[in-house]
């Protein structure tokens, strides 16, 4: 049985797992309203582009850069 690993160029892996975090965080904060960026992208489904990948993570990038301006230490 062939390794499916080396069947994947490298980076697609963490791109895809980097896109399903910053997608529960969209979700969240859908939910619960705690975005302090704003403009909370769409959440992800089945057959997205690489567009919509790539807007949830630059919205989780936003984020996070925001929160350590905010809070430098946490």
């Amino acid at each position: 049985m062939e390794d499916s690993r080396h069947l994947v160029p490298a980076g697609v892996e963490l791109r895809t797992d980097a896109s399903d975090v910053a997608e529960q965080l969209v979700r969240h904060d859908q939910r619960h309203g705690p975005s302090t960026t704003g403009d909370v992208p769409s959440a992800l489904e089945n057959g997205c582009t690489d567009a919509e990948r790539d807007a949830v993570r630059a919205y989780a990038r936003r984020e996070w850069i925001d929160s350590q301006e905010r809070w430098p230490g946490i």
